[in-house]
């Protein structure tokens, strides 16, 4: 007797839901292709883990501008609760520099948010292997603020060693010694030979008494004795 083979139709699954929402976080600078490229990655990768994106957050911003300084610091992290689902094309959306992305993971990894990355198939969350994966990266972040001091003090050296100025620029010429009370300068001379004080001074001429003390000393322009 022959028996029938039955071929059950395949079903899809539901997206089933997550403890928290799920935010899908898209950043590019002006062009349109990429950001529907990101929008289907995204999507896809959603699909095939049957999650289901609450929120799509799109951004247009440079990449030379820090994450706390964007939409994804200043409007979406404050929204972020424990038990949330971050999920982004690739990691590099999260900041410009290796130290900017991750801090923002950082900040992510303390509001117990879950962050899952298209690109690598990766997964923050707070399992052992991610822990261990945050603290990598962690140290990793502490070893790049250190080599970006370490570089920056090297330089200041060599610069100083090569007999260039640090800091701000030396006033060497005249005309960077100009000041608004020169205009005043025969007036300003009368009245300190009359024995009006500093602080008179300032105020018949419109300055505070530091600039004033300090046209005076320049000048060599002394009170008159008995004067404050």
């Amino acid at each position: 007797m022959e028996t029938a083979l039955r071929i059950q139709p395949r079903v899809s699954k539901a997206p089933r839901a997550s403890p928290g929402r799920v935010y899908a976080y898209l950043r590019v600078s002006t062009d349109r292709q990429e950001l529907d490229s990101q929008r289907l990655g995204i999507m896809d990768y959603a699909e095939t883990r049957h999650l289901r994106i609450d929120e799509w957050v799109k951004e247009t911003a440079s990449g030379a501008v820090d994450a706390s300084e964007r939409d994804l610091g200043l409007k979406l992290l404050p929204r972020l609760r424990p038990g949330d689902t971050l999920i982004l094309p690739e990691l590099s959306r999260l900041g410009r520099t290796t130290v900017d992305v991750l801090t923002t993971l950082k900040e992510l990894r303390e509001r117990q948010v879950a962050v899952q990355v298209v690109k690598g198939d990766m997964r923050l969350d707070e399992s052992l292997n991610s822990r261990i994966l945050a603290t990598v990266l962690g140290l990793a972040a502490e070893i790049e603020r250190e080599l970006i001091r370490a570089r920056s003090i090297e330089g200041q050296a060599r610069a100083k060693a090569a007999g260039k100025h640090i800091g701000r620029p030396r006033l060497e010429r005249d005309e960077d010694h100009r000041s608004k009370l020169d205009k005043h300068g025969e007036d300003i001379k009368r009245c300190a030979a009359k024995g009006i004080t500093k602080l008179n001074l300032a105020r018949l001429f419109n300055c505070d008494w530091a600039t004033m003390n300090e046209w005076l000393r320049r000048h060599g322009v002394p009170i008159a004795k008995g004067a404050r």
